[in-house]
């Protein structure tokens, strides 16, 4: 009962959510249609703010007249029309054609103003003469030229007070649009700058924002090998950031060989291809499989289309344009009912990922809102509605990718916590175990001791008791005398390794300048013995190491002693220390008998001695590792026969102690 409960909490939060996010997508679009709409605009004084020039333009449709023309009255009888009212000529020519060449004409009275008046002309497809007062502002491409010399760019032109007559040519016959099909505004040059500033800013935002997000689910996808949702995901963003990057194309004149509206229209479908692929997986099981490969195949057709209608199909049937408009239409209407539908019932069917579904249902919406107010809605300072929807979808998108990265650092930290306590279980353990047999060598070493005494003691008995003793019984003495000798040195090892390990005083902060000070006071008497010169030599700065006194004294110790025996009188033993970097570097030279190059990669090792001598032997250097060894430090030798034995040692420093 309880998670059935928790269960209508969740599904009624995430229709909550769901509803809150197209109430805020409705209410965004409806603010933008009212407050920025060149449409709408009910200001008519461009002193006070922009003026978008939508209606009453003179259209001649089916010529280039020049200012001359006006002037001589020769232009035929004009129609008005409102811009954007027709994307192409195909309503003004006989044969239903889109391409073609039409000039507009308007006249305005500008009043006297301190800043100076500008016009913003958007994008004339495919390409214009612009003229002021009977002289030529603008040129781009050649409009009379056969075939019509392409080249489309926003552009801002300054104008005169008093009347102004602007006359525009504009001839196309390769874009599915024609002529001018965006409204120009009007306004003083600081006011129109400052909106086209504002716009950059704005689709900068709409760019590179997205962009990121790209990144960062494409990202999280190729190091985790997570769900393939944040690759889709991520694909959405990035072709989304780069339909939107249009108008800097646009205002740059970079046409890209023709290819920069193919890569606007390309990137859109992809981006619904992607966002349909994504739904599909998200709501699996809630509608037939078989729809969901439909509309997946169907958008990437619509992806692959713009290449096919551009390249193919409009040069040898101008009339087709029209049919692809419809189609595009169509696509984009059903799409949109697709996403919307699908994220409702996703949500319904409890899914978890309410976030993701919530975009696209706003995505869908702003598509919808797009083509229902398409022909009455043209943005006067920022976006369309489906490039707002697309960016309200990363937003959210990026909700998701927070709650992802906040649950992954929680599922960190259970398993560092977790595999903390496993470490310190196994620790644990493994101590109880070396305490074990640290105790059992000590036990058998001390029981061992008797018996190899008494066999050694025996055979010395029976070699000194006056016994007949044949060659043969000789011999199987000589080999127990060995062998219980080789007995006794091992139990000698094991009670020095025992007692070097019994030293359980805790590790503290060492002042090494102190310390080494202490060293050498200590061991001054086996050098002095032997007629040794004794040096140290410390710098000025102290720094402090972390170790266990005793054990470190012992190990220093060691060495020097070691040094003091292959030494001979009035040669020279020097101690000196270095501190850098994160280290303490100690090195202890002597100019005793040296080390062969053979022997020296060995001295280290356990029970290997240069001696030859019977008994206990190879553990000095080895505990003087292993004590190093225990708190990070390191020891190096370097020799030369019959010279020098340089031990180098190496500490880490207690950083928090330096001075």
């Amino acid at each position: 009962m309880h998670l059935k409960t928790e269960r209508s909490k969740k599904k009624l939060l995430s229709v909550f959510i769901l509803a809150a996010a197209l109430l805020f997508a409705a209410l965004l679009f409806t603010f933008c249609y009212s407050m920025d709409n060149k449409y709408t605009s009910s200001n008519t004084d461009p002193s006070k703010d922009l003026v978008p020039l939508t209606g009453q333009w003179e259209f001649y449709s089916g010529r280039l007249y020049t200012p001359k023309d006006f002037s001589a009255g020769s232009a035929e009888s004009p129609e008005i029309i409102t811009i954007g009212q027709f994307g192409n000529f195909s309503s003004h020519q006989p044969s239903q054609s889109p391409f073609g060449a039409a000039t507009y004409r308007k006249v305005l009275n500008l009043p006297s103003s301190k800043d100076a008046w500008m016009l913003e002309v958007p994008e004339i497809f495919s390409s214009c003469r612009i003229y002021v007062n009977q002289t030529l502002v603008r040129q781009m491409g050649s409009p009379d030229a056969v075939p019509v010399s392409r080249h489309i760019q926003n552009t801002l032109i300054p104008l005169p007070s008093g009347t102004v007559e602007l006359v525009i040519q504009a001839a196309n016959d390769t874009h599915y649009y024609s002529g001018l099909t965006y409204p120009p505004v009007l306004g003083t040059s600081s006011a129109v700058t400052n909106a086209l500033t504002q716009k950059m800013i704005f689709y900068a935002l709409l760019c590179f924002f997205p962009l990121g997000a790209a990144v960062t689910s494409l990202g999280v996808w190729v190091r985790k090998h997570s769900d393939p949702v944040f690759a889709a995901y991520g694909l959405v963003c990035l072709f989304f950031s780069i339909h939107v990057s249009y108008p800097f194309f646009h205002w740059l004149g970079w046409d890209l060989w023709g290819t920069s509206y193919l890569i606007e229209d390309v990137s859109y479908f992809a981006m619904l291809a992607c966002m349909v692929l994504l739904t599909s997986r998200l709501c699996r099981g809630i509608l037939p499989a078989r729809l969901h490969i439909a509309v997946y195949v169907f958008t990437v057709l619509m992806s692959v289309s713009p290449v096919i209608f551009t390249y193919v199909l409009f040069p040898a049937f101008h009339n087709i344009v029209s049919i692809y408009g419809t189609i595009i239409y169509t696509s984009k209407l059903l799409i949109s009912f697709y996403l919307i539908l699908l994220s409702f019932l996703g949500i319904l069917n409890d899914r978890s990922s309410v976030w993701l579904l919530a975009g696209n249902a706003v995505f869908g919406f702003g598509l919808f809102t797009d083509l229902w107010t398409g022909g009455d809605y043209e943005p006067l300072r920022f976006g369309w509605q489906d490039e707002y929807s697309g960016f309200l979808m990363v937003l959210l998108f990026m909700i998701l990718i927070i709650r992802y990265n906040q649950n992954l650092i929680l599922k960190n930290q259970r398993l560092t916590l977790h595999l903390q306590e496993e470490v310190d279980k196994k620790t644990a353990r493994l101590s109880k175990m070396l305490e074990e047999r640290k105790k059992f060598l000590s036990i058998a070493a001390h029981d061992l001791k008797a018996p190899a005494s008494a066999i050694k003691t025996y055979i010395d008995f029976i070699r000194e008791g006056g016994i007949n003793i044949d060659e043969e019984l000789g011999q199987y003495l000589e080999i127990i005398d060995k062998k219980s000798s080789q007995i006794q040195s091992d139990i000698s090892s094991l009670q020095i390794f025992n007692a070097e390990d019994k030293i359980h005083e805790p590790p503290c902060l060492i002042d090494c300048n102190d310390f080494l000070t202490y060293v050498y006071m200590e061991t001054k008497p086996y050098t002095d013995a032997n007629g040794i010169y004794y040096n140290l030599n410390l710098p000025e700065n102290h720094c402090f190491i972390w170790h266990q006194k005793t054990r470190l004294f012992r190990a220093f110790e060691n060495i020097i002693l070691n040094a003091t025996e292959h030494t001979p009188p009035e040669g020279s033993l020097t101690i000196d220390a270095e501190y850098t970097g994160q280290q303490a570097v100690i090195t202890f030279t002597d100019t005793g008998e040296g080390i062969s190059s053979g022997d020296l990669p060995h001295i280290f090792d356990y029970k290997f001695s240069t001696k030859n001598s019977p008994g206990t032997r190879g553990l000095g250097l080895y505990f003087v590792r292993i004590s190093l060894e225990e708190y990070g430090g390191t020891i190096k030798a370097a020799s030369k026969k019959n010279r020098y034995t340089v031990f180098t040692v190496t500490l880490p420093l207690a950083e928090e102690k330096m001075e």
